[in-house]
């Protein structure tokens, strides 16, 4: 009976649909379960496997990981930060310019108080994503140096330049923060002296 209305509904479709539904039908149609693996597709354990060193290889690895991912979350989390921030802080110097250029209502100066107070909290964050990199910047050296020492200097090198990518592009941030921070500062500057 469902299949019926369903030929019926594709019949009143494009045959580039029906086609699709036909491929796709043996998925609905049949739909087993995944089978338990038998003795030839389970793992075997091996003796060496379970010697100390392929287990520090192992958790070396996962510290490796961990460390790039915990470097990669940050970075993206201060890179995204530091955008909006400088999004924020360059609509709050196009207010203050209009403020000093020309007789604005008490409107606008409620819109600069509420931007200022934005860009408080969002500077607030970025400073804790850097001090929260510092210590993933500790925490990556030391995964780094383990997995030098037990004999995965592929894996150290490559966490070592990621270390110094991430550190490199996150300085490129700041300083551009620093650039506009810079920018308002002065923008603030002349707009106090115009109301003396």
């Amino acid at each position: 009976m469902a299949f019926k209305q369903i030929t019926l509904i594709l019949k009143r479709l494009k045959p580039i649909q029906r086609i699709v539904f036909y491929a796709t039908t043996p998925m609905f149609v049949h739909p087993h379960p995944p089978k338990k693996p038998n003795d030839d597709q389970k793992l075997q354990f091996e003796a060496s496997n379970l010697s100390y060193d392929y287990l520090l290889k192992q958790s070396t690895i996962n510290a490796v990981n961990s460390a790039s991912e915990a470097l990669t979350v940050t970075f993206t989390a201060i890179e995204t930060t530091s955008k909006e921030y400088r999004e924020l802080l360059t609509k709050l110097i196009i207010l203050m310019n209009q403020a000093i250029l020309q007789e604005v209502n008490d409107s606008h100066w409620d819109e600069i108080l509420l931007l200022r107070s934005e860009i408080q909290e969002k500077k607030e964050i970025i400073v804790r994503f850097i001090g929260y990199m510092d210590y993933v910047h500790k925490m990556s050296e030391a995964a780094s140096e383990i997995s030098f020492l037990a004999g995965m200097d592929n894996l150290s090198i490559t966490l070592t330049q990621r270390i110094d990518d991430a550190l490199s592009k996150i300085q490129i941030e700041k300083n551009s923060n620093s650039e506009l921070e810079t920018e308002y500062t002065k923008v603030q500057e002349e707009s106090i002296r115009n109301c003396k």
